[in-house]
């Protein structure tokens, strides 16, 4: 058997030495969340529990004695995941509830159900996301980016408004740094599917421009409201993308030298739940989020115009729902 000849291994050591080295350096950059303190008492609601960031960050949450309501759209799927979580902590207490974004009768339902048993939550997180390749519509035929990412989580604070000031509650917001990037609110097209024709996911940026504009008018309505990046994670978010076999064989060394776990990832938004702080200067209406655990200012020309325009047009969107219903 003949052996690799010794003057590539030198080369192939020295690449290794440095991927590894670069891998640690990122992954310090990206920040952890060194806080253990209990938050025995301390009651969150987060969106999208039982997978990716949102199993995550209610996983960290749990073992540090809060109680969790997992809002799921498949209430199976989430006693799975409280299975899972049981086999590495036993502390805290996890309550699944149903809640499908893309439904508003079900956001009604669930907001209903919050009010009557659980008033006085401490935090609420709006993780719950997707990104579509194909034309996909909610049950009231908005385009699902629209309906679910930015939409969904509008109705859902509205109707809980009340507790969230009565209890000065959090209320986290995951966008995302694609907000930056090649994205814009069209209102005349709000709700509908777009053919961009571009290679990236314009409506997928387009919604989390809409997250960043929605915390910022929040903010000014007296919310304690906290937005975030979490980074680029290796998590199913893009499961309907359905890549190939050969994708994962061409991308799986970038994914694992560029991309962020999902518990790495679900360090903003634990942060942004529990310790992170807002003041006159920095805040969601002045242009800032966490990201890689820190304050950060984006770079777009955010527009008071549009800002105001998108709330009263997502209010029209779901009254206008409700007539049809």
């Amino acid at each position: 058997m003949s052996s690799i000849p010794s003057e590539f291994l030198f080369p192939v050591g020295i690449l290794t030495a440095s991927i590894l080295t670069l891998r640690r350096y990122k992954i310090r950059k990206w920040g952890w969340v060194t806080d253990r303190y209990s938050l025995k008492g301390k009651l969150f609601i987060i969106t999208g529990a039982n997978t990716g960031l949102g199993y995550e960050t209610t996983k960290a949450l749990t073992a540090r004695q809060a109680t969790t309501i997992m809002a799921c759209r498949n209430i199976s799927k989430a006693y799975k995941a409280i299975s899972r979580i049981r086999q590495e902590t036993s502390e805290g207490q996890l309550i699944p509830m149903e809640l499908d974004l893309a439904s508003l009768e079900s956001i009604r339902n669930f907001a209903m159900k919050i009010k009557e048993n659980y008033p006085n939550f401490d935090c609420l997180v709006n993780n719950a996301g997707l990104a579509a390749q194909t034309p996909q519509f909610t049950k009231e035929g908005f385009e699902i980016h629209f309906g679910v990412n930015h939409l969904g989580q509008f109705l859902l604070v509205d109707l809980l408004k009340d507790n969230l000031i009565a209890n000065s509650s959090r209320v986290v917001i995951v966008s995302s740094r694609m907000h930056e990037i090649d994205a814009n609110i069209d209102l005349e097209s709000l709700g509908k599917w777009v053919q961009y024709g571009s290679r990236l996911n314009r409506l997928y940026n387009n919604s989390k421009l809409m997250n960043f504009y929605y915390a910022r008018e929040l903010y000014k309505r007296g919310f304690n409201v906290h937005l975030l990046c979490p980074g680029l994670c290796h998590t199913d978010f893009f499961r309907n993308y359905d890549p190939k076999w050969y994708h994962y064989l061409l991308f799986s060394p970038i994914v694992w030298l560029m991309l962020r776990s999902a518990e790495q990832g679900a360090q903003n938004i634990i942060h942004c739940a529990t310790d992170s702080t807002v003041d006159e200067r920095r805040n969601p209406a002045t242009g800032y989020f966490i990201s890689n655990m820190k304050m950060r200012k984006s770079k777009f020309p955010f527009d008071e115009e549009i800002s105001r325009r998108l709330w009263e047009e997502s209010v029209k969107a779901i009254a206008a729902s409700s007539k049809q219903s």
